[in-house]
This record gives C-alpha cells, structure tokens and sequence, in this order.
C-alpha cells in the first residue's frame, strides 16, 4: 500500500497504546510496539503488520536493546507515540519515598525521551515524522499528592516545543486524553485509602461509564499528524477540551505561534 505508514508505539500493553494499534493495524499500517508483559496482545500477534517487542523502560539496557531490534527490522518509523503512565506515588512530596518519586519522574519523562533518542536514527527519511506524547492532568490546576505525574507531563509539554524547535524533521506535539476508562484506575484505587477523595471520585467515575472514547483519542492524534508541523508542531492539545476539529482554530494556531504552549498569561 503506497500510502503505510509505520507506527512505533512505546507501551502497546497499555489501553491507550493497544487501541491506537488496532485502529492503525484496521487502516493497514505497520505498527512496532513495546511491552514488558505480552499477556493480552494475543490478538495483536496475529496481524501481519504488527511487531511486537520488550522493553523495560525502566531499565536503559532494555531500552538500547529494543532500539537494536528495531534497527533490524529495517523499517523507519513516520510516527512514534509514546503511551506509558504511572500515577504513583500518591503522596506529598516530603510524604513520599524519593526513590520511589524519582523513579516516577524518569518513566513518566525522562526514559520516554531516551526510547526517542534511540529510535530517532531511524525514523523516516522521507519528510517530517510525528511524535506524540500523552499529558495528564492537574497541569492548569495542580492537585496534591500528585507532583511527580504532573511535573513529568509538564516537563514533556516544554520537549515537545523544544524538539519541535530544534529539529526540523519532526512535529512533535502532545495531548491530553481526560479521563480515560483504563487500567491504570485500578492503581490508583489500589494505592489510595477508601476515606479519601480522590478514591471516591474515580470509583464514581469508573461507575458512571464515563470517559473519553478511544476512537476520539485517535482521531484527535491522526488529524493533528495530518495537520502538520506548521500548525501542530510544539504545541499542547486536549482531546476533550479543544475543538480540534475546527479549521478556524487551525488557522489561528498557524497565525500565533504562542497558542497552546507553555506560556505565562499578563
């Protein structure tokens, strides 16, 4: 097919991650994604198109070594989106483990840039490639006891202007998903006490059969990589919040270049 496309997804295992790949996988698009566990990707296997290999971002070797078998499945990716999300610790700041805290910041940010920095030799040769990263939540009004998430997700809002800035051959952007019906609710609960109220309201949410349906999620991403680096590149979306499907909102993001970035307000 002329017009496939490869798609590296950074946590396949992940609700996020496996949904986007069976909507690119439908459309006939190569996907290479990672994970730790391949338990539940059964159904992935079996598509010609889909490669799956490990990768414990939690460890560098892992990393490079993902990076080694990319390289030899010689393909270069047009898309790399990156999926990978821990929320813990759920505690304050002098409250937490730091190791624990530290750990959190570097899945959450730091080792997704260095699994870009290994792919990044073989992307796409053949004009600008995307790469998406996923914000979070409390970024505009901070919530305690989350402060490793949300620093990592405001610390990959600025890369992705920066690496957008610094690279020509990339339109990298970010976006924020809302509240997703995902596994990683089930963390969360796991982690809170039942008396407090963050474990009230996701238990309300995850009752109530709210959240942002994946196929939104999808399309939001794909139309932003349609739009291009001129219009999308650098900057912070929302899935649920954004009327990403306007033309007179891309025609102003084209005209203002400080639109949807980190920026201080006078």
């Amino acid at each position: 097919m002329k017009d496939k496309k490869v798609i590296a997804i950074i946590s396949v295992t992940s609700d996020i991650g496996k949904a986007l790949a069976e909507r690119y996988l439908n459309r006939g698009d190569i996907v290479i994604g990672t994970y730790r566990s391949n338990t539940g990707l059964e159904d992935l296997t079996e598509k010609e198109n889909c490669h799956l290999l490990p990768c414990d971002l939690s460890n560098p070797k892992s990393i490079r070594n993902f990076s080694n078998e990319f390289q030899k499945l010689n393909l270069e990716w047009n898309t790399f989106i990156s999926c990978p999300c821990n929320p813990l610790p759920l505690k304050p700041f002098f409250e937490s483990d730091f190791d624990e805290w530290s750990d959190s910041i570097h899945l959450n940010s730091l080792e997704q840039l260095r699994v870009l920095y290994n792919l990044y030799p073989f992307r796409s040769k053949q004009g600008i490639s995307n790469v998406v990263y996923f914000a979070g939540g409390s970024m505009n009004s901070p919530k305690p006891n989350f402060s490793a998430y949300t620093a990592s997700k405001i610390f990959l809002v600025k890369m992705c202007e920066l690496l957008n800035l610094e690279n020509k051959d990339l339109n990298a952007f970010i976006v924020g998903p809302g509240w997703v019906r995902t596994k990683v609710h089930d963390l969360i609960l796991k982690n809170l006490d039942t008396s407090d109220e963050r474990y009230q309201t996701t238990t309300e949410f995850l009752e109530s059969k709210k959240g942002t349906n994946l196929e939104d999620i999808f399309r939001c991403i794909d139309l932003l990589c349609k739009k291009g680096k001129q219009v999308t590149g650098g900057r912070n979306f929302s899935v649920v919040y954004d009327d990403w499907g306007n033309e007179e909102l891309f025609a102003r993001l084209k005209l203002n270049p400080n639109l949807y970035k980190l920026r201080r307000n006078e």
